[in-house]
This record gives structure tokens, sequence and C-alpha cells, in this order.
């Protein structure tokens, strides 16, 4: 693995400060974490939550960060947790009533699921950032108290997306990053983190028509030979961005070469080593792997099936790990190549919108239903166990912390650890 800044590499050891861990590929260092658990068994603890929510939770400093609307009152707001007990430390309201609610009369859980509080809270193990579909971006210090605050949406008040914003924000050497892809105007900008004050802020220009213009994906740093870079995919398009000025490097334009004009990128781009990139067109188009050399784009390998519509996927030790959430049918590929080593049918009980995660050689993905299913990571298909908590809508991210598991449904996060 390519070195990573100071920061992350002290978040590493056991923390998950933002939506895809560590080390940016929903993957951590880990052992002896759990394969079975319920709503009783291996349970360390479990808390209640105001409501559902997309947001996967963050971990540092001894606290779980999570993003939620109540659903009492619609409210959206920010949560804080003892990460040895669940215990509740601290919470606000962002943004009053702007929260949107599941259909009940969907017995899937999966009507409207789009909360609005779907971004997942970044950290840095001082300074905690909550953003929200609103466009509210907020900021505190793990005691709670408010250091700052702004509004992404544009001035007419509102994103122009059709199913909400959900876009993560990303922490990475010292700045924050959000992006906003929709049908308005498209920005990528950089703020510091304990101030707000913003460092820049670039403007993203496509081609892309109606539908296309529109992205749910999150911003991911890059190593491209000695230097970093930002990636961003959507509006048909991946642009790689300067982090100290946002200047645009280089793009790739093979996400939507047919220019249909309803192809929402929804799953992120994934960063490997020596210049790999591993992107998906929407609507379960084809998945790709790029190598990147500087400003040069080669396309290495092309997927047409099974390849994820909602969900990113997972690179682990070496291998390529993704699910086409619809029908949760999971795929294995050698990144390098495209190689298929395994295809299977997970046979869970409903579609996936949480992508998968990876640690101690197992592989955990989880279902809307709250259903899961571990998997030994490797070049053929073993299955470890499958588990329930029974719990709609779920569509959180499992996180790794240490030997442990947390687990985010509809009304709870649990803490989940071996026998």
């Amino acid at each position: 693995m390519r070195p990573l800044p100071m920061l992350l590499l002290a978040l590493a050891g056991g923390d998950w400060p933002q939506w895809r861990g560590p080390f940016f590929r929903s993957s951590a260092e880990a052992e002896r974490l759990p394969v079975e658990w319920s709503a009783e068994r291996n349970v360390a603890w479990s808390a209640a939550l105001p409501g559902p929510a997309a947001a996967t939770p963050a971990v540092a400093a001894g606290r779980v960060f999570v993003s939620s609307v109540d659903r009492a009152n619609a409210d959206l707001v920010a949560l804080c947790l003892d990460r040895a007990s669940g215990a509740p430390l601290w919470s606000r309201v962002v943004a009053k009533g702007k929260g949107r609610l599941p259909n009940p009369r969907d017995p899937r859980g999966e009507g409207n699921v789009n909360t609005l509080a779907a971004p997942s809270p970044v950290t840095d193990g001082e300074t905690v950032c909550f953003l929200y579909g609103t466009g509210d971006l907020v900021a505190f210090d793990v005691g709670g108290e408010e250091l700052w605050r702004r509004s992404l949406a544009p001035e007419s008040g509102a994103f122009e997306i059709e199913h909400g914003y959900a876009s993560s924000p990303l922490l990475f050497d010292g700045k924050l990053f959000a992006q906003a892809i929709h049908r308005g105007e498209s920005l990528l900008v950089a703020l510091e983190p304990r101030s707000g004050d913003q460092l820049w802020k670039r403007l993203r220009d496509t081609k892309a028509k109606k539908g296309s213009r529109e992205a749910y994906t999150s911003p991911v740093p890059f190593r491209n030979g000695e230097r970093w870079e930002i990636l961003v995919l959507g509006a048909d398009c991946l642009t790689a961005h300067d982090p100290e000025t946002g200047a645009e490097t280089w793009r790739w334009r093979g996400l939507n070469p047919r220019r249909k004009t309803h192809m929402p990128a929804i799953s992120s781009a994934v960063a490997g080593d020596d210049g790999l990139i591993v992107v998906t067109a929407p609507q379960h188009g084809p998945m790709f792997g790029l190598r990147v050399a500087g400003d040069e784009v080669e396309e290495l390998w092309k997927l047409k099936r099974p390849t994820p519509g909602n969900t990113t996927p997972l690179l682990y030790r070496d291998r390529l790990y993704a699910i086409d959430g619809r029908n949760a049918r999971a795929v294995c590929l050698d990144p390098a190549t495209g190689k298929v080593l395994w295809r299977e049918d997970l046979k869970l009980r409903s579609t996936v919108l949480a992508s998968p995660t990876a640690g101690d050689g197992k592989v955990f993905a989880m279902d809307s239903s709250g259903s899961a299913v571990v998997l030994a990571a490797g070049d053929e298909y073993r299955e470890l166990a499958r588990n329930r908590l029974d719990s709609s809508p779920t569509r959180s991210c499992v996180v790794i912390d240490g030997e442990e598991l947390l687990l985010r449904t509809a009304d709870r996060l649990y803490c989940v650890r071996a026998d």
C-alpha cells in the first residue's frame, strides 16, 4: 500500500474515521472479528437511534458519531455515543423538520429511503463534521460544541437531484472536501476543518444531460505516482483534482458513451495501488479497471455483469469484490486483469444497499432488511455465517473497530464481538 499522510496513519490503528474507513477502501487491519451475531448473541452493547439513515458511523477518540433523522419530527440530528458502552454523550439538531422518512407502506422498508441523513460524518479525532442532504454542513469538537456551519446548497435553496443529495464528505491530509454533482452548478470545495474557512472552490462542467448530471458518489483520494489527487465520479465522467488548488489534472469520459439522459452515478470510484482505479457505469452498466500514469488513462478491462448499481466495490488483499444489490449477486475479480474468480448469488432476503466491508480475512455484506452474510476473502466462494437483525431499512456499511463490528440498523446501533 502506498504511503498515507500522517493523520491517516495515526487513525488507522483501530478507528474508522469516515465512510470508506481508514484506507478509503472499506477495509481495515483487524483480528478476531466476529462472524456470528443476532440481536442477543455476541452483542457487547446496543444503543437506540432516533430513526433510520444510510450514513455510516465514524469512530475516533473513544466516540462514535452518527448522522440520523428523527422519526418523531423529521429533524436531522448529529449524535455522539461512548464507544465503550454505547451510552449517549450528546445530540444536536442540525435542521428542524427537513428530513425524509421511509414509506411505512413499503413492506421492504425501501420506499423513499434517502432520509437526507445519507452522507456519513468524518472526524480526525478532534473535530467531527456532519453533512446532510439539505446542504447543511456543520462541525463540532468531540465534546459537542459547535465550531461552525455553512450551506453547500445553491442560492435557490435545494440541490437539483431526484433522490436527494447523498455524497459523503472526505477528510484528507488536513482538508475537508465536499462535492455537489447535480443538475445545477456542480462543484468541489475544500475547507479548513477546524474553522470552516474555504480554501478553494472549483466548478465542474460537463456535457451530461438531465438526470445524467446527477451523482450520489463521494470523493476519494488517489495516489498518482508521486502526487495525490482527489477523484470525483459522476455526470458522465471521472475527474482528478489537485488537493492544494482544486485544479483538474485529467478527465476520463467513458462513463456514458451513448450520452443517455438518465444515468446518475451512484457507485463511487475505488482507488488502488500502482495507478489502478475501478469505476462502475450507472444503471448496472459495465465496471472498468483503469490504469493512470500522470495525465494518461488506460482502460485495462471491462466487466459487463454482474456489476453494482447502488453499492461501491471493495478492494481487499489484491482482490476486488462487487455486489449487484438488485439481486444480491456477488463477484470476485483480480483487479489487475479483470479476471473473474467467482460469481455467486448471496441468497439474501432483500436488496443490498450498503457497500461491503472487509477485515481479518472476512467480507461482510448486509441487505436492506438487516440480514448479513460473512464470506471468507479469497479466490473461492466460501460462506462463513449468516446473521439477522430484522430491521428495515438498513443501508449503513459495517464498521470495523479493533476486534469489534458496529452494525447500524433502522432503529439501533449494535456493537458485536466474537465469543
